[in-house]
């Protein structure tokens, strides 16, 4: 078997025996954020969003498409941030977290902390690509897999994060886990992550203004949930569809090192991939590098990276081998 660039498959072994030295060092400038510059994309993805959904609620079919498109393209851009905010570590953003945790957060179920633990540990020399990574489902060569990842998990999604909000607020965390060792049981994906009890007090307070947050839209505007419904859908699909971009998901190793990360990352350079990686996504390998890194500087870091590391090139791949997968030795 090869990998996606065509080599012969040795990332599974790359993870499996890291090295003591991930990458070079690079320059201190890359970890430093621009604020404005967050708040700047930010806003506009929440305003297209906001004008897109009033819009889509005074036309009809199939006008309404154009609107939905925009609003769940546009969603799906101002809720990336949550990475953003997951990977945060500059004080200059506590302001841009606090904004994004009590908006956009709220109009997708999500607040950040339940999607940095999972997120984080997938992060995690030690976890990354083992059966222990939350986040590394084996979809490639896996027609029902990636079949559910693609078509059937972002009409479940809303659903599971409206539950999800419920017993949050209820503080019914135990019923919590129970129904993610279920789910993963089940289905294969995770619903949850478990929470000390400064976590679960930041979820409880999330959910419950969430709650009434949703309570007051369904009374309020009860005809247009159908219209929420279906953006929700559109922007989890994008979400959905860039699982297989981004890493080999082919195999589990028993372990993995900083190195492993680099081995078995991928980095899809063309413009066709902005779709559905936004917001520094196209950059993958870099992120994982350099998790630190925020997202308006992996463009340069990328370029940086290509100029001095072989390695770092290896993980660039075209946008229609990142879909068509690895061919097999004949």
């Amino acid at each position: 078997m090869k990998d996606l660039t065509g080599r012969p498959h040795a990332r599974q072994d790359a993870r499996a025996q890291p090295r003591k030295v991930m990458a070079q060092m690079i320059d201190r400038r890359f970890f430093v954020p621009r604020p404005a510059r967050y708040f700047r994309d930010y806003l506009i993805y929440v305003a297209v969003f906001t004008a897109s959904f009033v819009w889509g609620l005074q036309v009809d079919w199939p006008l309404v498409i154009l609107p939905w498109a925009l609003a769940a393209v546009s969603l799906h851009r101002a809720g990336l941030f949550c990475h953003e905010v997951v990977h945060s570590r500059h004080a200059s953003l506590r302001g841009f977290c606090a904004l994004y945790t009590w908006t956009v957060a709220l109009v997708v179920m999500v607040p950040p902390v339940r999607f940095g633990l999972p997120h984080l540990a997938h992060h995690r020399p030690g976890v990354f690509g083992t059966g222990k990574d939350p986040q590394y489902p084996l979809v490639r060569g896996n027609a029902f897999a990636m079949a559910m990842v693609l078509l059937v998990i972002p009409f479940i999604v809303p659903f599971t994060n409206l539950l999800m909000t419920v017993t949050g607020a209820l503080g019914a965390f135990r019923f919590e886990m129970a129904l993610d060792r279920w789910a993963t049981e089940t289905f294969g994906f995770s619903l949850s992550s478990e929470l000390n009890a400064e976590q679960q007090a930041e979820v409880t307070r999330h959910a419950r203004v969430t709650l009434l947050a949703f309570l007051a839209f369904v009374v309020l505007l009860p005809g247009a949930l159908p219209f929420y419904y279906a953006i929700m859908v559109g922007g989890w699909a994008l979400i959905t569809a860039r699982i297989p971009l981004e890493h080999e998901l082919e195999h589990l190793a028993q372990s993995s090192g900083p190195r492993g990360q680099m081995a078995d990352s991928f980095t899809v350079e063309t413009p066709l991939a902005l779709l559905v990686q936004p917001v520094g996504f196209r950059f993958h390998t870099a992120h994982h590098m350099y998790p630190g890194v925020p997202y308006h500087n992996l463009p340069e870091l990328h370029e940086e990276l290509k100029r001095t590391s072989p390695d770092y090139r290896n993980s660039i791949i075209s946008l229609r081998i990142a879909i068509r997968g690895p061919k097999p030795i004949r």
